[in-house]
């Protein structure tokens, strides 16, 4: 009986313990809190997180379906009465994530205020609250810009389209990076400035008319600007008579690329020479003049690509 007994407790004193039964999950995904909305092109676009847990607060094992509804709010409002009425679209998804779409055409709502909305069902068919509502107005599609062209410039990347705005986001990656918005133009042109010659940019534009409406994207085009440019001619050059010389002054070049000047003479109506080679002062003095001899002078530009400008028009002057 003791042995029995004692059998008994060590079988007992095995057993976990066991306590009361846990109710199944619900598995119902939590609501959806950033959908966002805007009109694209002749599509509007929504964009929303479906969130990692579960009303339960659990991780989401998995999404069986996202159900987004487009429509005219009844007045007074009634979301029940809504989501009969409002056109439904089923987004593919499996899981928590981001999600973007931009299958929703706008011809039926042209000129109307919608309300859309968003919800995700899990993997037990339970299904969340309807996300915030979002309302937009629906007006006649943007034109994406059209015949989009880049051109390298001395000045940077000149950038032109043809389109009816009335705004432009203008974007531009600088070799493979992803696009990043450049800049806004209220004009069909822009100049990028400044650039690196030699480096690969790609340009795209898109037409919007607030934060709500936007063309589709124009491009890409790329370009690789290439350092062929020469500096731009001197411009204001003063000739002087001085005490057995000539004196020459002009203004001075600003431009990055420079690199010195060439003073070109011709004596007598002969050829023009060259008499000082890159010179970095907008001065010059000849010294070697002879009195009673006519001169002629022009001044080139060169820039540190080796590149030289046109000659200024010849100057003239007689010696003393």
């Amino acid at each position: 009986m003791r042995a029995a007994f004692a059998a008994a407790s060590v079988l007992l004193t095995g057993c976990g313990y066991i306590g009361p039964p846990q109710s199944p999950t619900l598995e119902m995904p939590q609501r959806i809190t950033d959908l966002t909305v805007a009109e694209r092109g002749d599509k509007i676009l929504a964009q929303f997180t479906i969130p990692p847990l579960t009303t339960e607060g659990l991780v989401l094992k998995g999404v069986k379906s996202v159900d987004l509804r487009v429509g005219v709010a009844p007045n007074p409002w009634n979301e029940s009465v809504w989501a009969a009425t409002a056109r439904r679209f089923d987004i593919p998804a499996s899981g928590a994530g981001t999600l973007r779409f931009d299958n929703i055409p706008v011809r039926e709502w042209v000129g109307k205020e919608v309300t859309i909305m968003v919800r995700a069902t899990g993997p037990k068919g339970k299904t969340s609250d309807w996300s915030i509502p979002r309302q937009i107005s629906i007006d006649p599609p943007l034109a994406t810009p059209a015949d989009l062209k880049v051109e390298s410039t001395p000045q940077g990347v000149a950038i032109s389209w043809h389109g009816s705005g009335p705004k432009y986001h203008v974007f531009r990656a600088i070799g493979d990076a992803p696009p990043e918005l450049l800049d806004d133009s209220e004009h069909p042109e822009w100049l990028d400035a400044p650039v690196e010659f030699g480096t690969r940019y790609t340009y795209y534009v898109q037409a919007f008319a607030g934060e709500l409406q936007q063309s589709d994207v124009a491009g890409p085009v790329e370009v690789t600007p290439e350092d062929i440019f020469p500096p731009s001619v001197p411009a204001g050059v003063t000739v002087e008579l001085g005490t057995g010389t000539i004196e020459l002054s002009w203004e001075r070049n600003t431009e990055p690329r420079f690199q010195g000047y060439n003073v070109y003479r011709s004596m007598e109506g002969g050829a023009f020479e060259k008499i000082a080679p890159l010179i970095t002062a907008p001065t010059y003095s000849d010294r070697a003049v002879q009195a009673g001899k006519k001169y002629r002078y022009a001044i080139s530009a060169v820039a540190i690509n080796g590149k030289e400008s046109d000659r200024t028009p010849p100057i003239e002057i007689v010696a003393q």
